[in-house]
């Protein structure tokens, strides 16, 4: 049997506003895969979703603006890895496998690209 998790990401604009994300993985997490996903993070919790193919979060707030701010920027932060329930792995899209996502973060190496992002202009 598979195992199942979910990552919870958000992303928080220059302002402060917050818009929460979570995508379905398949395969085994170990303590020391949380870490080092964690050790390839900006700042250990930041990442710019298009460059990873991390669905970006910008939307859920525009709603409240009509569209881009000047507080968007690209990057988007790690919350939690947990394990994803029965109704999560029933109803969620899978993004992808664990060892994708380490692969992935892997070949950014600390590279994380703003540029990637139409949402690059504030600096953090």
């Amino acid at each position: 049997m598979n195992n199942y998790y979910i990552i919870e990401y958000l992303y928080r604009d220059a302002n402060n506003y917050k818009a929460y994300g979570e995508i379905l993985l398949t395969g085994k997490i170990t303590d020391n895969i949380i870490d080092e996903l964690k050790s390839l993070l900006d700042s250990g919790e930041y990442f710019v979703a298009e460059q990873s193919d991390i669905p970006t979060l910008y939307s859920q707030l525009w709603k409240y603006s009509n569209g881009p701010t000047d507080a968007d920027h690209a990057f988007h932060e790690f919350s939690d890895i947990r394990p994803a329930t029965t109704e999560e792995i029933a109803t969620m899209d899978l993004w992808g496998g664990v060892g994708t996502l380490l692969s992935t973060f892997r070949n950014i190496g600390l590279q994380w690209d703003c540029t990637q992002s139409t949402h690059c202009q504030v600096n953090l």
